[in-house]
């Protein structure tokens, strides 16, 4: 396990049921004043350490990277991982009830689908107040074929265009090419986290855990706090250990994650500043019931976000919402559902729009693959590997398209990569890593050295952006 304390990654070591020690940064005196010989059993270490993890700074990958001085201005990614397979027939591909077929949509049996500019989609939610107000910055790629009914396979496919483990997520690749420096340059909030070591992803949790961590002096009942006098002894004794550290002429490989962890700490780092836009606890959104067996926090993820964007802290994010895998009872549970992401994504521009970094982000939304065109014995939908995504973005000029098609039966028709429409001759389907590769080109990763070990190889470039 590696621990983030002010932008250096601690290694705690052992494994399950070992009482293996660990050395201490100073810092962490505020978590274990009782200490010997700075050292402590890792199995106690751990447990006084949830909090941190409940704050999001429990990190996964054993790489270190320095605070930045300047807070990040550059482009902004977030995908939105919809979990369980989504229903897109009754969203953004919809399809209507064919004579003597199964029913693939109940909604179809007294509507037909509607139209926003160029996209058709269904009406069914809250998906006509979606997509009539951001249709002119929306591109839609349905027909995409995730290969697989399996949910591991499929999240792994949609998120990384490979369905074989080893690739990272598009929000790695992004942060690690235009922010690897940033404190929290990825920020994933569940669902598919893969990095390929490019870069760590940090979670953000609970957004009065996070600031009573980065105000250790603000007086509260939190029993980490300490007193301005006690930080000042603290911080005293780090910098005159980091002097002599630094004076030792066999540390000249480690001297740079110390000057790293310096930079942290000092008033004016990024990471320090980041307090200053987390919601306050009266500020924090609150969990969700969205249906009888979901809850969610996807607006407080939202949230969260867009706090570390406006702190130029972050670069990328991955926000997570389940309860998508609807076996039972589809369309009662699946509206909520998509009303809520639709309300979420409306929150995420406009709060961006407020903050003035609307025109730097770019949102992708989609899910393990899609449900099948129509109902089982309980109502419900179970796996079908043909899927959408969407993409958006302000004032794009790819906006108001709809790329890649479907029959009636819901099965992904062959797609001409250059025209985007069908050619059942010369076309081909539209798998994940198409999608993946156009975004990394729009992304301008394509040919960088995040994605040179992690190339598409013969693979169709598909015109989604053109």
């Amino acid at each position: 396990m590696y621990l983030l304390v002010n932008q250096v990654i601690w290694y705690l070591g052992g494994g399950p049921g070992q009482d293996t020690y660990v050395n201490l940064p100073d810092e962490l005196t505020i978590l274990c004043p009782l200490r010997t010989n700075a050292m402590i059993k890792r199995r106690d270490f751990l447990a006084k350490t949830m909090l941190l993890g409940a704050a999001g700074l429990t990190l996964p990958v054993p790489r270190i990277y320095g605070a930045t001085m300047a807070p990040y201005e550059g482009r902004l990614l977030v995908v939105i991982q919809a979990d369980g397979g989504w229903d897109v027939t009754s969203f953004c591909d919809p399809k209507v009830n064919q004579t003597g077929e199964m029913e693939i949509t109940h909604w179809s049996r007294t509507a037909e689908p509607r139209t926003a500019g160029n996209i058709t989609y269904a009406p069914f939610a809250n998906n006509a107040d979606f997509f009539d107000k951001y249709f002119e910055r929306m591109l839609v790629i349905n027909g995409v074929d995730a290969q697989t009914n399996a949910h591991s396979t499929g999240v792994l496919h949609n998120f990384s265009g490979r369905n074989a483990e080893g690739f990272p997520t598009l929000t790695a690749m992004f942060a690690a090419h235009n922010a690897p420096d940033q404190p929290l340059s990825y920020v994933n909030f569940g669902g598919f986290a893969a990095t390929a070591n490019l870069i760590r992803f940090s979670r953000l949790g609970d957004a009065n855990i996070l600031r009573s961590i980065l105000e250790p002096e603000k007086e509260s009942s939190d029993r980490f706090d300490r007193s301005t006098s006690d930080m000042t002894r603290i911080r005293e004794y780090r910098r005159t250990r980091l002097a002599r550290l630094m004076s030792n002429s066999n540390l000249n490989r480690l001297k740079s994650n110390l000057e790293a962890y310096d930079s942290a700490l000092e008033s004016k780092s990024a990471l320090v500043n980041f307090v200053e836009f987390v919601p306050t606890e009266e500020e924090a959104l609150e969990d969700e019931q969205i249906n009888a067996e979901t809850s969610s926090d996807l607006k407080r993820q939202v949230q969260m976000t867009l706090a570390a964007f406006q702190a130029g802290v972050a670069s990328a994010a991955d926000l997570f919402v389940g309860g998508y895998d609807t076996h039972n009872a589809h369309d009662a549970l699946h509206e909520p559902l998509f009303s809520h992401l639709t309300e979420s994504i409306e929150l995420l521009w406009n709060k961006a729009g407020e903050a003035g970094f609307a025109d730097r982000l770019t949102l992708v939304i989609g899910s393990d693959f899609g449900r099948t065109p129509f109902y089982n014995a309980d109502d419900g939908k179970d796996h079908w590997p043909i899927s959408s995504f969407i993409v958006m973005e302000q004032n794009a000029p790819w906006g108001n398209r709809v790329a890649g098609e479907t029959d009636e039966g819901h099965n992904a028709y062959s797609i001409n990569p250059t025209t985007l429409r069908r050619d059942d001759s010369n076309g081909t389907i539209i798998y994940p890593k198409h999608v993946h590769k156009a975004l990394r080109r729009h992304l301008g990763l394509e040919n960088t050295i995040v994605d040179a070990d992690f190339q598409f190889v013969n693979t169709e470039d598909f015109a989604f952006f053109s």
